[in-house]
């Protein structure tokens, strides 16, 4: 869900970048019309791992562990690698850990992989201009790409290694903890060019999520499942106690997607591009529906009412999403959407004490005229795309995503996520895995998470109700999903212009929702970002869709 300000959503490969690849020849591969179908890796769930408290279902329903496994079990066949140095470029979210010689989880790895891991880990905030960066120069072994970055595929075709004959249909079974990851996040983030151009950390199909909090609604004797707008509405005013410091919502825009859902629009948070519907091959973006000026309206009303945090907008250079989730836990904001591990994460900085209680709102259909939707988020945070080399080389690295992407209760997946047990972490009273000091250091600032990852289950250690409620709110919100058809899709429209747009769309949507403008300045906005690119992002978007 896009907040504000919003941030640069689209990387450009920058002039460095960009000389590099003009040096490598035709960039005839960023062709929309190249993008031809591709048979996706055979989706083979992993079977012999632990049994889960909560089962899912394979590629849908999460599983949910209220425990971490007892007894983990060991699912590869001994080290993959065969000694070599292997170099790595990825992000982190986490201070960066330390080096090689100081880290015994680094150390650890490298002897359970086999190979010389030379990682280059870079802040998630430096990413794009490393990147940039990067690929101007020899790319590393094993290259993070996050789906927002765009204007890739003439780099993937210059630099990178065709993966097709290794991980097409079956050939994939020769990797079998890859051929886990779900097809949607194959679809999602590895196909370029009419080929497979990486391995995909997988996410799951929950997406954003519109938080309640249960304790604040129960103290006021109030609705917390709405069956329409109009009752979405009177929540909203019977939370709202400004005398007391206290507002229904965080932020207007977590309003404005919660309500288009409601209206049934189509998924406009997963893709850089988004908010498309597809009707058999006729593309109409979110921005030229009806239900957008319909929540627009109703956005801004709210914001009229006083239903918002007054300073949820700040300024164009800032960023609030911090804000809105620390308005949410100390109760000064009841509502607030985000992505559903903030679950957990709520439950852990919970200020409020004892009585803290949180819930979610699937949401219901606006009125008898409408049937609502929910959002797939993107089931591919990113993909590691390999360098260009020899067959054996190719095999080799691919063996080392193989171990990485090692399933949960696996002791692959225990040292890769953990580290070295009593160094980095620890089993507690409640038998979870917790990390120690040292733990927290060393493992997850060394970015190994978004070289190669297992599809995603619900477990949150010492938050068992927690595994319990999001399962139950995923068994609600998947069957009403919609995704992004445009997902996975290369626009070079958008990668010139996509980032631009956007901006100014928001801006116009800001100025509606603070009551600067009418409703009506939508449909300038929206005649302005056809002519400015719009149009053509949604020729070169249909002409692929014809071919998948």
């Amino acid at each position: 869900m896009i907040t504000q300000p919003v941030p640069r959503r689209n990387l450009l490969l920058g002039a460095a970048g960009a000389a590099a690849l003009a040096a490598c020849g035709s960039r005839r591969a960023t062709s929309t019309a190249n993008n031809a179908a591709v048979t996706l890796p055979t989706y083979t769930p992993v079977t012999g791992g632990p049994t889960p408290d909560l089962a899912g279902s394979p590629g849908t329903l999460l599983d949910g562990f209220l425990t971490y496994p007892a007894n983990p079990v060991t699912m590869a066949s001994g080290a993959p690698g065969d000694g070599s140095t292997v170099t790595v470029f990825v992000q982190t979210y986490s201070p960066v850990a330390p080096g090689l010689g100081s880290n015994r989880y680094y150390q650890q790895l490298n002897r359970a992989l086999g190979v010389d891991l030379r990682i280059s880990v870079v802040p998630a905030t430096d990413y794009n201009d490393k990147f940039a960066a990067l690929v101007a120069g020899d790319l590393p072994d094993l290259l993070h790409v996050r789906t927002s970055v765009v204007d890739v595929p003439a780099l993937l075709a210059a630099k990178c290694q065709d993966l097709t004959p290794y991980l097409s249909g079956d050939a994939v079974k020769e990797y079998p903890f890859l051929a886990n990851v779900p097809t949607a996040a194959w679809r999602a983030a590895a196909v370029h060019n009419g080929a497979i151009y990486g391995v995909p950390v997988p996410r799951a199909l929950l997406g954003q999520t519109f938080f309640r909090r249960d304790d604040l609604i129960a103290a006021k004797g109030l609705n917390p499942d709405p069956a329409s707008f109009a009752d979405f509405s009177q929540l909203c005013r019977g939370l709202t106690d400004a005398r007391h410091n206290r507002w229904a919502l965080s932020n207007a825009d977590s309003a404005f997607f919660f309500i288009l859902q409601m209206l049934g629009a189509p998924n406009a948070t997963a893709s850089p591009i988004g908010g498309w519907r597809d009707a058999g091959g006729t593309l109409t973006s979110s921005y030229e529906l009806e239900q957008t000026k319909q929540a627009l309206a109703d956005t801004a009303k709210m914001c009229k009412d006083g239903m918002v945090h007054p300073d949820s907008f700040g300024s164009a250079t800032q960023d609030l999403t911090t804000n809105y989730k620390q308005w949410f836990n100390a109760g000064s904001a009841a509502l607030h959407g985000d992505n559903y591990p903030a679950w957990w994460q709520f439950y852990v900085q919970n200020i409020a004490g004892p009585t803290f209680k949180i819930g979610a709102i699937v949401p219901p259909n606006y009125d008898s005229g409408s049937t609502a939707v929910t959002w797939q988020g993107n089931p591919a945070f990113s993909y590691t795309a390999l360098k260009k080399a020899g067959d054996a080389r190719i095999r080799q690295l691919l063996k080392l995503c193989n171990w990485l992407a090692a399933p949960f209760g696996s002791t692959e997946y225990l040292l890769k996520t953990y580290g070295v047990e009593g160094v980095d972490w620890q089993r507690n009273s409640a038998g979870d895995a917790a990390l120690t000091k040292t733990g927290q250091s060393e493992v997850p600032g060394l970015g190994t998470g978004y070289v190669a990852a297992a599809p995603y289950v619900l477990y949150y250690a010492g938050q068992a109700q927690a595994t319990r409620d999001i399962y139950a709110f995923q068994q609600k919100f998947v069957p009403k999903s919609v995704a992004d058809p445009t997902l996975g899709l290369d626009s070079a429209t958008n990668n010139r212009v996509g980032s631009s747009l956007s901006s100014k769309m928001v801006d116009a949507r800001h100025a509606i929702m603070r009551g600067q403008q009418p409703v009506s300045s939508w449909d300038d906005a929206v005649k302005q970002w056809r002519s400015a690119g719009g149009d053509q992002i949604r020729k070169e978007l249909a002409t692929q869709l014809q071919k998948r």
